[in-house]
């Protein structure tokens, strides 16, 4: 059992009964602190749990919070990894008669795989401590891993002794397995605490109808499809060329019933879906409205509807689009069950193409080679207009054994009569910086061409990597996935051949950045250090000294425009901002003779 650690936050006054999680809020991120101790590594997201009973679940496993391993080192490790701790429960007055029952559900593995078997040189388990009236943390149940993924299963504990009903009761869930990565994962749904738990030990089931996590015929896990037919994300410019048929028919995810009534009778729903412009602060309509019946004791009843139900308008303005799933279950459910009956997606149209959400769930390699020519990657992608490509961000992953930086060399391809050509059309090479803070603040890195690259119909984009004997890895989203045959793949040889990752889901993270036609090129270092922004840190308005420019464009820390100056506005030196979240962003400047400058903008 992990040792109290006394500068861990605890709140200054006990919970009151019930207590009760299902994990789904964050979206993703540590566990809520006002019901769980503020440590311990786990994630709460609706990416890696299995069929959970609900939206969202706890993962533990071999990662920190800060994506770092426990062990510190690739080799193998095994100890306790991941710890789940909820805050102070007040439980004094209660008398062993009050029915108290703690109850949770628990699965072994997860989308990243199977764990490995406990043995004795292997801890690989779950297990759960209560801590008495003294302090002391007993061991009140535990599971060990037999190899084999689990599908969830319910847990009942009986607190009806004077040891546990006390001002300051705890629980926690301590994960063992491999210390060096997430091969060992547990998922934690559900945690009802309370008193006056009728049933007892056989009370398993709910009155919550809800949303949850997949979708039949889809990925097992991870929340509401794409609204896209082939792509998580695409510039605005492709959308509007074929915005109808860009649509995915098959928009939806996997519905829960967790009551099993006697006799087993269908719930009556109604399910809406509508889409919202975020960018515009618009709603554009309604996706999907249908009444149903869903069979309890459920865990994937599938609901579906077609995203083009909604046209989505054409306008040259880059947006964050967000289609919602919301269940009416007519008032039937608890109070604390209704937050889990919506679920929603949010879809870029800006300026890239991704097959990814964003999320790394696991990572893949290009093979420790010393000789041979430089292996590459590359997706295929389709177009809808002829275009231009002025990058590629990649999602690097570093491990305890190689923190140092990589040269990479990223190229288009034009497609020869299905496959990438022998010869690409442009490279560039650059080095991708090693651990630390990365030039956006964030995972991808972006390397962009001297000049962007013409491309129409089908053309390939990816990179290559001298592997000079290290495992090069990059992140890996195990809960979307690319057309059969659109990942390619050079090997040290030289023979190009189509891959697929092993099993149905993966999308390797790779993202071109498209430029809508506009031929424009980057001033040199020199040029660009004649500008900069005044104030920065800012808070709005920004003023450009320096020489003068075209027109000002502002981009986050994807890369997505999140503002342009006004025509009537072009060139003037004052940018009036308009009020943005804090972080980093970029200042584009346009020049008159079509190259481009960028500036860092830190907005508080």
């Amino acid at each position: 059992m992990p040792k109290a650690n006394p500068a861990v936050q605890q709140r200054t006054t006990a919970l009151s009964l019930p207590f009760f999680d299902d994990f789904i809020t964050p979206l993703d991120g540590a566990p809520d602190p006002r019901r769980w101790v503020p440590t311990g590594g786990a994630l709460v997201s609706n990416r890696l749990a299995l069929a959970p009973l609900t939206r969202g679940a706890a993962t533990l496993d071999g990662l920190k919070a800060n994506g770092q391993n426990y062990s510190g080192s690739t080799g193998v490790f095994y100890s306790s990894i991941d710890s789940l701790k909820s805050q102070e429960i007040d439980l004094s007055g209660l008398t062993v008669n009050d029915q108290v029952y703690l109850s949770f559900a628990w699965q072994a593995g997860s989308i990243v795989g199977t764990p490995n078997g406990n043995s004795g040189s292997t801890p690989v388990r779950l297990e759960l401590y209560l801590k008495n009236s003294t302090n002391t943390w007993v061991r009140a149940w535990s599971y060990n891993s037999q190899r084999v993924r689990t599908g969830f299963r319910q847990q009942v504990m009986d607190l009806n002794q004077t040891q546990y009903l006390h001002g300051t009761f705890q629980f926690m869930l301590v994960a063992s397995g491999n210390a060096s990565d997430n091969s060992d994962n547990w998922n934690i749904d559900y945690v009802l605490l309370d008193r006056g738990r009728a049933r007892g030990l056989t009370d398993t089931t709910f009155v919550d109808v809800a949303t949850g996590a997949g979708l039949v015929g889809s990925s097992p896990s991870g929340g509401l499809r794409s609204p896209l037919r082939r792509y998580t994300a695409m510039p605005v410019w492709q959308f509007n060329a074929a915005t109808t048929s860009e649509l995915s028919a098959n928009l939806g995810v996997n519905l829960t019933n967790l009551e099993l009534p006697t006799p087993p009778l269908s719930r009556p729903i109604t399910v809406t879906g509508t889409v919202r412009d975020l960018t515009a602060g618009t709603t554009l309509g309604t996706w999907l409205q249908t009444p149903r019946l869903i069979v309890p004791n459920v865990r994937n009843a599938p609901q579906t509807g077609s995203a083009a139900t909604v046209a989505v308008p054409a306008t040259a303005t880059p947006k964050r689009l967000r289609y919602t799933l919301t269940i009416n279950t007519n008032g039937l459910d608890a109070p604390r069950a209704t937050p889990n009956d919506t679920i929603s997606r949010d879809v870029d149209l800006n300026n890239y193409f991704a097959y990814d959400d964003g999320t790394a769930e696991a990572y893949t390699q290009i093979p420790a080679r010393s000789t041979g020519q430089a292996e590459v990657l590359a997706y295929r992608f389709n177009l809808n207009q002829p275009d231009h490509v002025g990058g590629l961000r990649l999602y690097p992953v570093y491990t305890p054994a190689d923190v140092s930086a990589r040269p990479v060399t990223i190229s288009v391809w034009n497609d020869d009569a299905g496959h990438p050509s022998a010869t690409p059309v442009a490279t560039k090479t650059a080095t991708l910086p090693g651990t630390g803070p990365l030039p956006s603040g964030l995972p991808y890195v972006e390397i962009t061409f001297d000049q962007p690259v013409p491309v129409s119909g089908i053309f390939y984009v990816g990179f290559s990597q001298p592997s000079t004997g290290r495992f090069l890895s990059y992140g890996k989203d195990l809960n979307n996935y690319f057309p059969p045959g659109y990942l390619w793949n050079r090997n040290y040889v030289g023979v190009w051949d189509s891959t697929r990752f092993v099993g149905p889901r993966g999308a390797l993270m790779m993202r071109p950045v498209m430029t809508n036609n506009v031929t424009t090129a980057t001033a040199s270092a020199r040029e660009a250090a004649a500008y900069s922004l005044y104030p920065n840190p800012a808070r709005g308005t920004v003023r450009v000294e320096g020489p003068g420019f075209a027109r000002a464009t502002l981009l986050d820390a994807l890369g997505r425009t999140v503002w342009e100056q006004p025509a009537a506005q072009a060139g003037q030196a004052t940018l009036p901002l308009p009020t943005l979240p804090p972080g980093v962003y970029t200042v584009r400047l346009l020049l008159a003779d079509g190259r481009t400058v960028g500036r860092r903008l830190m907005l508080e």
